[in-house]
């Protein structure tokens, strides 16, 4: 879905006509006219584009910084159609720089999301568009803020979140759109419903594919039209779906582009098994596969492995279904992570969004404080000076003393509850807020999990690089687990190289998932610039309220025992004290250098 994500922040940067015609004689005004004519054709002729691309790159030297800013833009956006992410993502990621003007920023922060969700960097991806959204505020043209919408529209449901989606197209002003918009808006629109089961009539998919149709955009066009053959499928008319299916088989595979043929075939090879015709439906099936290659966790693809799996098993070739079943058993879970993986950005960048907003009204709430304190002061200036003096000094003792209590009372209230080295939560205050945490997750019959982890062979990075490096290691570990933890969730340093996570109102299969990315994150950390060569790794035990009930010593000693299963079974990994199994012939406990 690539190139209709990045058709969909095509966003005109045209100049006023009459100054355009005024400017087209000097070197600079030609410039500008070849670069809004090579934004115009990046969609609609792309061969053109190049062209015209090829051209403004050679005149570079004679152009304006803001002009250069703009060609680069350009230049990433052919260099990610054409599958050269990482130097389009460079390219990018420079345009987001202050430096640049908000309209520019706006566009960039888009591209790079959708560039960034292709390439599977959902964290990045979800923070960009975050970023893209806070410089919206800048853009005044409803007409371009829209085709940001439907850029952020179109991520959404790329990542599986249909309902943010539809939120971010209904945010757009109809009035000024587009045909081209609106073709892609009711393409979206219609994705999602189908995902979320909403009904959908042939003839509003129709109405779709013929706006597109008008508008001129045929990829657009095709992957509507694909809905067409759905809808017959679901009608139990196979014929009626293969027939349509069929008529739009030549142009579609004439795009070469992957993900629409990849949704053409799932579908006629449904319909073929639907008809009796296994034989053929496999044929389609192996098509998918070819063209499935690089879109590994496509919905699609597993739907049609899947049917494989069904249809080889009907034809009586069981060595076959087994593979194709075991196929299908991985192509499904890797698609599901893949989900939990974007979800888990979106959440990340959701937060991240709200504190940003939260920081700017603190800002905009301290410049309006200062400003009717400005307004109070000018008054009492020209009632009384000498009234405005003693009153000014009393503040500033009163603002001063205030502080002094305040910064100490904030000093000693860290000191008692954070550990010193790492700013987590000690020991004494984590027991603190476990007891509490416990009590009322009691009182309400809300899941609570504990998480316990060390760091392996922790004692021999002390003993080898010296406490040093082990401290840093020990801040390196906390601050990337950071990332991951809810800001309701409490994480404490219990020990030397041992730390724990409580997880109030958290399932058990989140419980184990936050261990397991946090596991992998350790384990991925680079500490090349703490000691080079170093790799650090982490064991976790994990236990919840279901099995060890709502008495913290418990829920601590039951992850305990889990950690050192993990430690018996080899280390850096996640085990679950519900799962335990005691292995004979050595004690669970003996875990030398941890």
């Amino acid at each position: 879905m690539l190139k209709i994500l990045l058709r969909l922040t095509y966003l005109f940067l045209l100049l006023d006509s009459g100054l355009a015609f005024a400017q087209a004689d000097s070197p600079s005004g030609r410039i500008d006219l070849m670069l809004s004519e090579a934004d115009e054709q990046r969609s609609s002729s792309p061969q053109q584009f190049s062209t015209l691309l090829s051209q403004l790159t050679l005149a570079k030297g004679e152009m304006s910084p803001g002009q250069r800013s703009y060609l680069d833009f350009l230049t990433a956006y052919q260099l990610a159609y054409s599958g050269q992410h990482q130097e389009a993502e460079i390219l990018l990621k420079d345009l987001l720089l202050p430096k640049h003007a908000p309209l520019l920023r706006f566009r960039a922060a888009y591209t790079l999301a959708n560039v960034q969700i292709v390439r599977r960097q959902f964290v990045e991806a979800f923070s960009n568009l975050s970023q893209a959204i806070l410089l919206s505020a800048d853009v005044d043209d409803m007409k371009w803020r829209n085709q940001g919408l439907l850029s952020g529209a179109a991520i959404y449901s790329e990542s599986g979140l249909y309902q943010e989606s539809i939120e971010f197209i209904a945010l757009m002003d109809t009035s000024v759109m587009s045909q081209r918009d609106l073709c892609i808006a009711g393409q979206v629109n219609l994705q999602n419903k189908v995902a979320l089961h909403s009904p959908v009539d042939l003839a509003t998919i129709e109405n779709a594919a013929e706006l597109c149709r008008q508008a001129g955009e045929k990829m657009v066009m095709h992957m509507i039209t694909l809905q067409r053959g759905w809808f017959y499928l679901k009608q139990q008319q196979p014929e009626q779906a293969l027939k349509s299916l069929q008529q739009q088989r030549a142009d579609a595979e004439a795009t070469g582009y992957n993900r629409l043929l990849i949704g053409l075939y799932q579908l006629m090879a449904q319909a073929q098994a639907e008809l009796g015709e296994a034989e053929v439906a496999l044929q389609l099936i192996k098509e998918l596969e070819q063209a499935a290659k690089n879109l590994p966790y496509s919905t699609p693809l597993v739907a049609g492995l899947q049917l494989k799996a069904e249809l080889t098993a009907q034809l009586g070739d069981f060595r076959h279904a087994y593979q194709a079943a075991k196929q299908f058993s991985e192509a499904e879970r890797a698609m599901r992570d893949d989900r939990s993986a974007q979800l888990l950005a979106y959440q990340l960048a959701k937060g991240e969004l709200l504190k940003k907003n939260q920081q700017l009204q603190l800002i905009k709430e301290e410049f309006r404080v200062v400003e009717l304190e400005n307004q109070l002061k000018n008054q009492q200036a020209q009632r009384d000076s000498l009234y405005i003096g003693l009153l000014s000094l009393a503040s500033l003792i009163l603002v001063y003393v205030t502080y002094r209590l305040v910064r100490r009372h904030r000093y000693y209230k860290l000191a008692a509850e954070n550990d010193g080295l790492t700013g987590i939560s000690n020991r004494h205050f984590f027991d603190l807020q476990l007891q509490k945490q416990v009590k009322r997750c009691k009182q309400l019959q809300k899941s609570l999990g504990v998480i316990v982890f060390d760091l392996d062979f922790f004692k021999l990075i002390n003993d080898n690089h010296g406490h040093d490096i082990g401290d840093k290691a020990l801040q390196a570990t906390v601050q990337i687990c950071n990332h991951f933890i809810r800001s309701g969730d409490i994480f404490g340093r219990i020990g030397g190289e041992e730390f724990a996570i409580v997880l109030p109102d958290c399932q058990p299969d989140k419980v184990l998932m936050l261990a397991e990315i946090c596991r992998d994150a350790i384990e991925q950390l680079d500490c090349s610039h703490i000691q080079p060569g170093l790799k650090l790794t982490a064991s976790f035990g994990v236990s919840y309220s279901q099995i060890s009930g709502y008495q913290p010593s418990e829920l601590m000693r039951h992850a305990d025992q889990a950690l050192y299963l993990a430690k018996y079974n080899g280390r850096n990994r996640v085990e679950s004290y519900d799962q335990m199994q005691t292995s004979p012939g050595r004690p669970l406990i003996h875990s030398p250098l941890r």
